[in-house]
């Protein structure tokens, strides 16, 4: 007598059954993407140090650079893709172009009702994002999906270079509001408020602007070459 064996799986049903099972926390020991990369830096730079034998000051040096630059590097990424958390206090969006898109006035209005309220570090990124929106609105600042604090600051220093040092700190203050777990001081909280009144209220110097834009303009020209210019 011949015994019917078991009936036959379909390949995509059982690929899809395994998947389920995997997926199950018992098997999750993937460390996560942040805890990788910490790992592969640490690896490099045992590399790297393992690799320098104590008799040149030179390659000592660059060993230093290159870590240097890797660690921004990483931060950089980490930042941008969202997986260096914001401040955990922090109770409005950190993007510059967050929705839903409101006024520069509402946003500075907000600002102003937070800081009252004990809460600096959403009325730091509020007053920064106030700033921004001015700027955007009055297409003295081109605004682009995360685009981040100081890259908005250096940006808006070409119309008001005057302002460039308040702007980079007013950048300072944002990434700490947002990106730190220390909370931005009420100073700086109202500074940045202050700073985003005064330029809605400012003209901006137009020739400093035209004239920083004609100079990236000619550095991107010598560095494309003769060669590549239209």
């Amino acid at each position: 007598m011949i015994t019917a064996g078991p009936p036959p799986v379909d390949p995509d049903e059982a690929r899809s059954r395994l998947l389920d099972e995997l997926s199950k926390s018992e098997y999750d020991n993937s460390p996560g993407f942040l805890q990788w990369l910490l790992g592969a830096i640490e690896q490099w730079l045992v590399d790297v140090v393992d690799g320098i034998d104590g008799t040149s000051t030179t390659q000592a040096v660059l060993a230093v650079l290159l870590i240097g630059v890797l660690v921004a590097v990483a931060v950089l990424v980490l930042r941008r893709t969202g997986l260096i958390r914001r401040n955990p206090s922090l109770a409005v969006a950190p993007e510059l172009d967050a929705d839903p898109v409101r006024s520069a006035p509402e946003l500075r209005t907000a600002s102003r009702e937070a800081i009252a309220a004990g809460r600096t570090d959403d009325g730091t990124v509020l007053a920064l994002r106030a700033l921004v929106r001015d700027l955007e609105v009055r297409t003295l600042l081109d605004v682009s999906a995360g685009m981040t604090a100081h890259e908005a600051a250096s940006r808006a220093a070409r119309a008001y270079p005057d302002l460039r040092g308040r702007l980079l700190r007013g950048a300072d203050a944002f990434d700490t509001a947002a990106y730190s777990h220390r909370a931005a001081t009420e100073k700086q909280a109202d500074d940045l408020l202050r700073l985003a009144d005064y330029i809605a209220e400012s003209a901006p110097d137009l020739v400093a602007a035209e004239t920083d834009d004609a100079s990236a303009a000619d550095d991107e020209a010598a560095e494309a070459g003769p060669g590549e210019r239209p």
